[in-house]
């Protein structure tokens, strides 16, 4: 039997986690993002340069949790000292699993669902990827997302 909501252990993350979302264009992948959000304990999510307000569709999708999640649409992203990096696929990325930072303050850049992060910010930050193995060299920016926030915590 599945367990109801008061029945599961919640865990806490020993990371502090802020995501910058540049350029989402779907309502469906802003409540992705707000419901992974909750469930790996991500402090904050800037929206940047795509859907500017929360619709009908990503509350639908988000399940609750746009009312529990720190979140703010955004025109421009302050940078603080947390290890900020890029969730992109690029000629020079490293395979997540690789990841160098052991930091506890993280930053993670996603980008649009067809043309990925801003080059302004691949020309700042370090991008790595999720290692793939099936003939298709990308997946959803949500789903990505989920993968790398479960790498990330994993061992939490």
């Amino acid at each position: 039997m599945q367990s109801t909501h008061e029945q599961f252990e919640k865990y806490k993350s020993n990371k502090d986690i802020v995501i910058l979302c540049d350029g989402i264009e779907s309502p469906a992948n802003i409540g992705s993002i707000l419901r992974l959000a909750d469930a790996f304990g991500v402090s904050k999510v800037y929206f940047l340069n795509g859907i500017q307000e929360l619709t009908k569709r990503a509350k639908s999708v988000s399940r609750g949790t746009e009312k529990y999640v720190n979140f703010e649409f955004i025109t421009e992203p302050q940078f603080d000292d947390r290890d900020w990096f890029c969730l992109e696929l690029t000629t020079t990325s490293s395979p997540l699993s690789e990841s160098p930072s052991n930091k506890q303050k993280l930053g993670i850049i996603v980008g649009n669902e067809n043309s990925g992060v801003s080059d302004q910010y691949l020309n700042k930050f370090p991008s790595f990827h999720i290692k793939m193995f099936g003939n298709n060299s990308s997946m959803n920016v949500s789903n990505a997302l989920s993968a790398a926030l479960y790498e990330i915590t994993r061992l939490a």
